[in-house]
């Protein structure tokens, strides 16, 4: 038999199933034996058969791709989170696709290309791709999962940390450690994440602002990277008021800072000032920095924006879903953990 010919019918023969058993064996989510499945399988390769992905898509109105849609991936965060996520859907038996919307004049192209590949279903990440691309992707029926983001949400489902609680953690971990004088430090360009972490830390500090016995100050950087964290050390550390505890909404801020704090304070004076960073990015681990931070697992993230969309698959008509992944605060050198008695 020619095997560029063969049909699921021919793969039924040899493997001693019926053609919608064949059919039932490529689809990841049907309940069938695995031991059924491997003999459909084993059966396809022996003929060389390949499924129609065009006529699938045809008869279920939908393929097997996920758009996975993100504003640049300069934010070591966001590509870690971006690389868990590609994993979890390829694990879902699904097929991703990644839309970077940083290029504000190609985005209509692009999003017209990606809506006619009749996707299962779009994951929005946190970054700044505009509210409109996700209400264009619901406007064509297609599910979408926002991942640390706010708008749309009586129509999207919803992924987010616990973003307050995360700024909540740093705040009490300063005020265990007997820190009074603190600095929060975010982006000029507002995130949900940043400003949600933001309120979350003055929210925590508000009885003891009100008391007096803790100064705090929100001080904005130029951009959530790098370069803006080592450029605003000058500003924090020769200010009048010298902070002895800083935390910065992103990890990648706060190791700049790190380096260029060296510039400005000796080691025994940068002892005294505890630094906390948000993300736990692996680079907030390395030795040269051993970043205090709370963390946000971007496999549990991954984890939790698939399972939702598949949720979502399953029942299309029910409620928008909101979860918060919990935050975990995770001591490292630039703020002990305080001793108990």
């Amino acid at each position: 038999m020619n095997k560029r010919n063969a049909t699921s019918a021919d793969v039924a023969i040899l493997a001693g199933v019926s053609q919608s058993t064949v059919s039932r064996s490529f689809d990841p989510n049907s309940r069938i034996s695995k031991t059924t499945r491997q003999r459909v399988f084993t059966a396809a390769e022996q003929l060389g058969y390949q499924i129609n992905k065009a006529a699938q898509t045809m008869i279920k109105k939908r393929s097997d791709l996920v758009g996975l849609v993100t504003a640049g991936l300069e934010d070591p965060f966001r590509s870690e989170f971006l690389h868990k996520l590609i994993v979890e859907v390829q694990n879902s038996g699904l097929r991703p696709m990644v839309m970077d919307v940083s290029d504000k004049e190609t985005i209509d192209e692009e999003l017209h290309g990606l809506i006619q590949y009749q996707l299962s279903g779009v994951i929005i990440t946190s970054g700044t791709p505009s509210e409109n691309i996700g209400k264009a992707f619901i406007r064509h029926a297609i599910p979408v999962v926002l991942v640390n983001r706010t708008e749309h949400s009586d129509e999207a489902d919803i992924v987010n940390l616990d973003n307050e609680s995360a700024g909540a953690m740093a705040a009490e971990a300063f005020i265990k450690s007997g820190k009074t004088n603190l600095v929060v430090v975010r982006s000029k360009k507002p995130s949900f994440s940043s400003v949600m972490r933001v309120k979350g830390f003055l929210n925590y500090l508000a009885p003891f602002l009100n008391s007096e016995k803790v100064r705090a100050t929100e001080v904005l950087c130029e951009a959530g990277n790098y370069d803006s964290g080592y450029q605003i050390a000058d500003k924090i550390l020769t200010s009048q008021h010298k902070p002895d505890g800083v935390f910065f909404c992103m990890d990648h801020i706060a190791c700049g800072f790190l380096d260029a704090a060296k510039l400005f304070v000796t080691a025994k004076e940068m002892q005294s000032i505890g630094v906390i960073g948000c993300d736990d990015i692996a680079l907030a681990s390395f030795k040269a920095y051993d970043l205090t931070t709370v963390r946000q697992s971007s496999t549990e993230i991954a984890k939790a924006s698939v399972q939702t969309l598949l949720n979502r698959l399953k029942s299309p008509t029910s409620v928008p879903s909101k979860q918060a992944i919990p935050a975990e605060l995770i001591y490292r050198s630039t703020l002990a953990k305080p001793i108990t008695n």
